[in-house]
């Protein structure tokens, strides 16, 4: 069982116990494979409806992934309540653990082109053959990064009618002035900062990695 579906268990410890019959939803956990007759007899053995309940969760930990949601399926019919509860919980923790996880992935790609800028690749200056070469991948996109490496929409046009119907003569020329402009700092790190920021995906550039 998953750490969240136990920890959504224990948390809910005490209104399972208080309202459940173990009864009620045995012959299904045993139809599901969650529980052996061996298991729900031991369950049943307990004196209590409330150790019943009790000897009946601390089992279900321990039964595997599908543990969980064939519980909560087990309480749909006269325990409609709870199980929406337990399922709605559940889904809370899947939607936080998904925001932080993006907001991680968000932060790790940022201190990895912050590396990047900082590394010795990052900071060497691109080749008219590694410009050509991104010239070939580059396609339909090297509009949007031409604005983003500050390029007006008047010098695009120069681009395209200097190089009528040629597409990679059109981007090349666009990399190769950005180069010229840029000076020294024309570098790997720069540049590929400025492709993720108009995102651009890095099976583009990664050839420059």
């Amino acid at each position: 069982m998953e750490q969240r579906h136990r920890d959504i268990l224990r948390r809910n410890r005490v209104k399972l116990v208080k309202n459940v019959k173990v009864q009620h939803i045995n012959n299904f956990l045993i139809q599901e494979d969650v529980l052996t007759d061996t298991m729900v007899e031991e369950i049943m053995a307990e004196k209590t409806s409330h150790g019943r309940v009790e000897q009946l969760l601390d089992t279900l930990v321990t039964r595997g992934p599908k543990a969980f949601m064939m519980f909560c399926k087990s309480l749909e019919e006269l325990y409609g309540w709870l199980s929406k509860d337990l399922l709605e919980q559940d889904q809370r923790r899947v939607e936080a653990t998904t925001a932080v996880q993006c907001q991680e992935d968000v932060l790790e790609d940022k201190f990895a082109r912050m590396n990047l800028q900082d590394s010795a690749r990052g900071k060497e200056t691109l080749t008219e053959k590694e410009l050509n070469k991104l010239a070939d991948k580059l396609g339909s996109e090297w509009e949007k990064l031409a604005i983003e490496l500050d390029f007006k929409k008047s010098e695009l046009y120069k681009f395209k009618e200097d190089n009528k119907n040629n597409v990679h003569a059109q981007i090349f020329d666009m990399l190769c002035k950005w180069k010229e402009r840029q000076g020294r700092k024309a570098t790997v790190g720069n540049l590929i900062h400025s492709m993720h920021e108009v995102s651009i995906g890095e099976d583009v550039y990664k050839f420059l990695l």
